[in-house]
């Protein structure tokens, strides 16, 4: 089973997708979306402008009880602006793996921008530029690079479409971590 049948499976058999429309719409975003899965990590957005602490604490109950995570987090935050959004993230064990899941509580519009550009990067990558994202990003994540402090994957996705970088040597070579530049 490849990692996004892993995580499809996960995700109608846990019941969140069905439990997250509870709270909105969910919007599968990021790796899984795009078919790059390149560890078990997923990400969801949820079209919702009115999230408050209940519902918030009605989804931890579900999480709790569904995945018995081994680590939890829930904040409300600020987007930059004047929007606040809200984020629950979990790890868990399942089938003997840990699976990471990120949720996040954002506006249709903010979720539009975010399919876009998931639909745009799928679209421009080859077969070959597909697989070189994915050892990149493996990559990373075994040195201990991958991290909002460091490297991020837009990092990896521009350095294989736009500067042809092919191997996590090269990637290495040409950019800085936590610049994010060339």
């Amino acid at each position: 089973m490849t990692l996004r049948e892993k995580a499809e499976h996960i995700l109608q058999a846990s019941g969140l997708l069905e439990h997250l429309k509870a709270y909105g719409t969910p919007h599968i975003i990021g790796s899984l979306r795009m078919d790059m899965m390149a560890w078990n990590d997923i990400d969801i957005d949820i079209e919702n402008d009115g999230m408050d602490l209940e519902k918030l604490y009605r989804l931890t109950g579900f999480v709790m009880d569904a995945f018995h995570p081994v680590w939890y987090e829930a904040r409300e935050e600020t987007d930059g602006g004047a929007k606040t959004v809200w984020f629950q993230g979990f790890e868990a064990m399942i089938d003997g793996e840990k699976w990471n899941f990120d949720l996040w509580f954002f506006d249709r519009e903010s979720i539009e921008k975010a399919e876009t550009l998931c639909d745009d990067i799928a679209a421009r990558a080859t077969p070959a530029q597909r697989e070189s994202i994915t050892e990149m990003k493996r990559g990373l994540l075994a040195r201990g690079l991958y991290s909002f402090e460091k490297f991020r994957s837009m990092d990896v996705y521009r350095a294989v479409l736009e500067e042809n970088i092919q191997t996590i040597e090269g990637f290495l070579e040409r950019y800085a971590p936590g610049k994010g530049t060339i």
